[in-house]
């Protein structure tokens, strides 16, 4: 009996573990989710919020199958919609458009304002937009036939991933409260080190 129950959990265990894996297979190949934050500005129309409070932009990374979704925000023309369902999008219809980010954080497609037209964000006679999938930096232009470029990153503004870390910013409390800690065990080290070369002397 005993070795029929060893038996019948093992066989559980492992069936659980297959279940696992498949799931976890599953999520990651469903991408991940987060929201951006920050300001793109236009010469012409001004600041776009990437994370106003009645809308905001989504980012899902999915390999080569990355999309942005959701809604920005300019005081001057109103919404500004990234895509239409859920992507990856064909841009091929008027129903099926919206901004596509490959692995590599490049973008292309189109973006939509009732008030300014299309948005281009792979703009051939310019760099595309493209995210830095480490920090979560967006940077370059996108360009409208109606207002002209749309610039994403500048030493004072820009539009980041949430969840990414951007270049150059100051360390957070938690990561002085790292370096304090290494410093303090490093002094600690060298004073025990003192300590011990005075003693054999």
């Amino acid at each position: 009996m005993r070795s029929m129950m060893g038996k019948v959990t093992r066989e559980s265990m492992a069936a659980l573990v297959l279940c696992t894996l498949v799931a976890g297979a599953t999520a990651g190949a469903q991408g991940t989710t987060n929201p951006a934050t920050g300001y793109a500005w236009s010469e012409t129309v001004g600041w776009i919020n990437f994370a106003p409070t009645n809308g905001g932009v989504s980012v899902t990374e999915n390999g080569s199958d990355g999309y942005l979704s959701g809604y920005a925000w300019a005081e001057n023309v109103g919404w500004i919609k990234m895509g239409s369902g859920t992507g990856p999008y064909a841009n091929d219809s008027s129903v099926n458009w919206g901004v596509n980010m490959d692995a590599s954080g490049t973008m292309s497609g189109y973006a939509w304002s009732e008030t300014i037209g299309w948005i281009n964000f792979g703009d051939t006679n310019g760099p595309a937009v493209a995210m830095n999938t480490g920090t979560g930096e967006f940077s370059n232009y996108a360009w409208s036939e109606n207002v002209g470029w749309i610039h994403f990153r500048d030493a004072l503004y820009g539009v980041l991933r949430s969840g990414g870390v951007p270049s150059g910013t100051v360390p957070t409390l938690g990561e002085w409260g790292m370096v304090a800690l290494v410093l303090a065990l490093g002094y600690a080290a060298y004073r025990r080190l003192g300590q011990m070369r005075s003693q054999t002397a």
